[in-house]
């Protein structure tokens, strides 16, 4: 398979060469500004930039008679990462074999260097771009929540339930869908009632309670981003938080408690309606 004159150990440190390459293209993508989604303009920008001299000396130390899907195999094997846990060679040469035939125009192999590249790299590069864009939002998303909890902060009233723990559960979960325990969900209510709860002070249950509705649907609302907020308005959750309230308000004897005894009766009311709530996002 290697040209006249060529070693393995002309491939491996094409193979070394070749993950320099692929830090340098990730660096190029990371500064690279393409239309939204346009994720096969930030495949072919890379293949173009990094890629067609580095085909020439790969195929340099192969032979000439060698088949496409080699090729093809051979950038796929090359570029993965070293953390891939499915770098089966037998198996990526037996799915190029069939993916990428060899072209001649009569016994002439035609040119279809691009075309092998990207069907060898096209995946792994498509990948790499949407790490980036991840890694943008979540940037702008941290910057946003930031921006927002100084802002809520401000303005909202000494006298409100301030939920910033929610808020930012409920942001975290509808961004990167990271699994938040029960446990989590519980201080993040317990969050919420202790700043406006004050140990022993009385509160009497019709006084706040307008005012809970109001601040858990509001914190909850800040917390999802702009496509769940259009099928999850604030009036529809606000009339979710009145219809959990109303029912804990047939269960108390007393309308008027101290507020550590209203912050413990409240947190399994509320924690329980925080994970249906987010079960149905």
């Amino acid at each position: 398979m290697l040209a006249e004159g060529k070693e393995l150990l002309d491939l491996a440190f094409e193979w070394i060469r070749a993950h320099k390459i692929r830090l340098e293209y990730k660096k190029y993508l990371i500064r690279a500004q393409y239309p939204q989604n346009y994720i096969s303009l930030a495949v072919d920008d890379c293949i173009f930039q990094f890629f067609l001299e580095y085909d020439n000396y790969i195929r340099s130390i192969l032979r000439m008679d060698t088949k496409e899907h080699n090729f093809s195999a051979l950038y796929e094997i090359f570029f993965s990462p070293y953390e891939s846990k499915n770098l089966n060679i037998k198996d990526i040469l037996e799915r190029h074999i069939d993916n990428v035939p060899t072209h001649f125009d009569g016994v002439q192999k035609i040119n279809t260097n691009i075309i092998i590249l990207r069907s060898g790299l096209s995946n792994i590069i498509a990948k790499d771009y949407e790490n980036v864009l991840y890694a943008r939002k979540e940037e702008k998303s941290k910057r946003e929540i930031k921006f927002k909890k100084k802002t809520t902060y401000e303005m909202k009233p000494d006298t409100g339930f301030k939920g910033l723990l929610l808020e930012r559960m409920i942001k975290t979960i509808c961004i990167s869908k990271k699994e938040i325990s029960d446990k989590e969900i519980e201080n993040a209510v317990s969050q919420s009632l202790s700043s406006y709860f004050k140990f022993g002070t009385l509160y009497d249950f019709d006084g706040f309670k307008d005012l809970l509705v109001y601040n858990l649907a509001d914190d909850i609302y800040t917390g999802l981003t702009e496509k769940l907020k259009q099928t999850n308005t604030l009036e529809n959750i606000k009339y979710l938080v009145l219809n959990v309230i109303t029912i804990f308000s047939k269960t108390i004897k007393s309308k008027k408690l101290d507020g550590m005894a209203w912050k413990s009766d409240l947190i399994s009311f509320l924690k329980e309606f925080i994970i249906k709530f987010i079960s149905n996002l």
